[in-house]
């Protein structure tokens, strides 16, 4: 929690600093779509989550501008998966489901180039930091199926990682706008501490996509 507060004291002074050299505040709000995964997952995840968050930012040149998120992401993997002897033979009616739930407290910072007149396509890139508040797994763990076991002790707290994407503003009128918004981010943090918990060795890294609409309005 220290790292979170310790990276949120760091960029709203950036953005602070930036904006009192800047004359366009901009804040808003988005909802959407999480499709988050883990790297090197050797199955590929179905997961849909809820994705939340306040933005703000600050015009700090001519099209450009530094961004601050404050938001909600439910992050992890769900897939089927099927047990097998110790041969590795599929047994029969063994179907099962693996589903992992991260949510976390997320902070991106990234800088966003403004492309266009009257509806601004943008291009956006950067890093972000989250903090774990809540985990749990179903499934098949240590040779024991377990639902919704806790698994937090197991995990680092604090993720980070890189983000980058686009998305495009449509005014409404001046000052009050909608976006539609799209994020990728690949994780750089290794989540897992405790591979008795956890129920396996291999490292562990959040990647997804997020898909979001919502609106802004600038303070002059």
């Amino acid at each position: 929690m220290k790292k979170l507060f310790t990276f949120t004291v760091i960029a709203i002074l950036l953005i602070s600093g930036s904006a009192a050299r800047s004359q366009v505040i901009s804040y808003g709000a988005k909802l959407g779509m999480g499709f988050p995964g883990f790297i090197d997952e050797p199955i590929a995840s179905q997961r849909i989550t809820l994705a939340l968050g306040f933005t703000g930012g600050v015009k700090i040149a001519n099209g450009f501008q530094l961004m601050l998120d404050l938001g909600y992401q439910r992050k992890g993997s769900k897939f089927t998966n099927q047990v097998g002897d110790s041969k590795g033979t599929i047994i029969a009616d063994s179907t099962y489901q693996m589903k992992t739930n991260l949510d976390y407290v997320t902070i991106p910072l990234y800088f966003k180039i403004n492309l266009g007149h009257t509806s601004k396509f943008y291009l956006q890139a950067g890093g972000y930091y989250g903090y774990l508040v809540h985990a749990n797994f179903t499934g098949m763990r240590l040779g024991e199926m377990v639902s919704k076991a806790p698994i937090i002790d197991g995990l680092r707290r604090s993720d980070f990682g890189i983000v980058a994407g686009g998305g495009i503003e449509t005014p409404i009128r001046q000052g009050l706008g909608v976006i539609l918004d799209l994020k990728y981010q690949y994780g750089l943090s290794n989540l897992n501490k405790n591979p008795l918990i956890i129920g396996y060795s291999r490292p562990i890294k959040n990647k997804g996509l997020a898909m979001s609409a919502g609106f802004y309005m600038d303070l002059d």
